[in-house]
């Protein structure tokens, strides 16, 4: 197999993985069905474009109001989406 990456992008790739050792990995999960979206660390920020592959709904999702913080999975919560058509 040919690799195409060069040294700068390995670089950068070992210092992004050296980086995440000290934050915790947080599953983004779809809002209508609970299938796994994603996976993303504690210090993402922003608005984020999904589509969920299993019920094939889009939104764009706050990644601020879809942290958890001991939510059970089975306790109701409200949560404001703007579906994409």
């Amino acid at each position: 197999m040919i690799s195409f990456m060069t040294d700068e992008v390995f670089r950068k790739l070992e210092f992004s993985e050296a980086e995440v050792t000290q934050l915790t990995l947080r599953d983004l999960r779809c809002p209508n069905c609970r299938f796994l979206i994603d996976k993303v660390y504690s210090d993402i920020k922003g608005h984020m474009q999904v589509k969920c592959p299993k019920c094939k709904n889009a939104y764009i999702m706050n990644l601020a109001y879809f942290r958890t913080f001991g939510h059970s999975r089975d306790q109701d919560f409200t949560v404001y989406l703007t579906k994409i058509e």
